[in-house]
């Protein structure tokens, strides 16, 4: 990258590029800024005359950073918060007055445990913060966080690397499920009457097996899995129209099992529970929009 005159930079630019790498799109960035895209799209074209390179590329999926994009992005958005700071000292974030945009990844399984309780609590105390929640998963959630496609995630994902921060918001169990009046569900569910059901299984990739059939191998065991979905919240409807037996996360079934007729049980079997979590870039953290953001959500959370 060749050398910049500092006094040719107009900090505004640096705004656009912080939003241009963070959203992945002009339409998305102008949103976000409050601009038009043709004005966007003129602050990118003297961005890329400063740096001399063409920081984001047009491809099918939406703008790509160049290499020299990479390795600024993520320093922008702590500098920039940093330079706020410098610049408006006394001024704090106003939550009841604050306008923004924030886009957060989550699992059918997240929204529907955390997105209701979420939502009220910022029309409450923030309806300037306009949330746009983005189907994620396991697989997927680091991924958009990277491409910049999310600002937040939230639910069960792999460890990060040292370039995401991540905060434990609860440890979820397991629950066993069916109609009520299921024959096996009529007094305690015990091993053999669980594996002697039919069961429904929830796997977002497709995959017939997953955690409860990884520990029941290691007991020597198998259990008949007659149906697999990819979606948790069509589980319980399934559950109340025939005989299946789900396991699957406890606060996924419970609130279900008054408004479908459900009988819920523990597994007969012990299943080690998941951390539910929420990620963001660290480049993020100084973001005070979005540190409101995640302390929102972990105090949802702590109520769940």
């Amino acid at each position: 990258m060749h050398r910049i005159n500092l006094r040719s930079v107009d900090l505004n630019l640096l705004v656009v590029l912080d939003a241009l790498l963070s959203q992945r799109s002009v339409t998305r960035a102008a949103a976000r800024l409050h601009l038009t895209q043709p004005a966007v799209s003129h602050a990118l074209a003297r961005l890329r005359a400063l740096f001399d390179d063409p920081l984001l590329l047009r491809t099918p999926a939406g703008l790509v950073p160049t290499a020299t994009a990479d390795k600024i992005a993520p320093r922008l958005s702590s500098v920039l918060a940093e330079i706020g700071g410098l610049l408006a000292p006394d001024e704090t974030f106003d939550p009841a007055t604050a306008r923004r945009h924030v886009t957060v990844g989550m699992s059918d399984y997240a929204a529907f445990v955390v997105l209701p309780a979420l939502a009220a609590k910022l029309r409450e105390i923030a309806p300037g913060i306009a949330l746009v929640v983005k189907h994620t998963s396991h697989v997927r959630g680091l991924a958009d966080l990277e491409a910049g496609e999310a600002e937040l995630i939230v639910g069960s994902f792999p460890k990060p690397p040292a370039r995401f921060s991540a905060q434990l918001l609860f440890e979820e169990g397991f629950a066993c499920a069916a109609r009520n009046g299921h024959p096996a569900f009529s007094r305690t569910l015990g091993p053999k009457a669980y594996l002697a059901c039919d069961h429904l299984h929830v796997s977002l990739s497709g995959e017939p097996s997953g955690v409860v059939d990884a520990v029941l191998r290691k007991r020597k065991h198998r259990r008949n899995v007659a149906l697999t979905v990819g979606h948790f919240l069509v589980a319980p409807q399934i559950l109340a129209a025939t005989d299946l037996v789900a396991t699957e996360p406890t606060r996924l079934l419970i609130p279900h099992a008054a408004q479908l007729g459900l009988a819920v049980r523990p597994p007969p079997f012990a299943i080690p529970s998941f951390p539910v979590v929420q990620m963001w870039p660290r480049r993020l953290d100084a973001d005070p929009a979005l540190a409101f953001l995640r302390d929102t959500v972990a105090a949802v959370a702590k109520r769940l």
